[in-house]
């Protein structure tokens, strides 16, 4: 099907510490790779934009990512909160279920699993 609903999968990032940040785009790769991988097309923005500050210096943090991530968002049909830990904590990951509410954007929820 060339004409697919398109995913966004939310998911907590930003941590002082990088080693938990490192590990949480690890964590949601694999998701959204494997959910790839079964035919669906899927948008984390975790996955892309953490590829993006290799490569060029710029902020990890929701405040500067608010924009990125509201654009993509917005023409997605659905979202997707993976609840890895701190998910319900994170500032980006509230913000983007309101977001997706305001917007009529259904948003599911699913546990993460290794």
């Amino acid at each position: 099907r060339m004409n697919q609903e398109v995913i966004y999968l939310a998911s907590p990032y930003s941590h002082p510490d990088d080693s938990v940040r490192i590990e949480n785009y690890r964590k949601i790769s694999k998701v959204a790779a494997k959910m790839t991988a079964e035919g669906k097309v899927v948008f984390s923005p975790i996955s892309y934009g953490h590829n993006l500050v290799d490569f060029h210096e710029m902020p990890t943090s929701w405040d500067f990512w608010i924009t990125f991530c509201f654009n993509f968002l917005i023409k997605c049909d659905r979202m997707i909160v993976c609840k890895m830990e701190g998910w319900d904590k994170s500032k980006g990951v509230l913000e983007e279920i309101s977001i997706a509410k305001d917007h009529g954007i259904p948003v599911e929820y699913i546990k993460y699993e290794e």
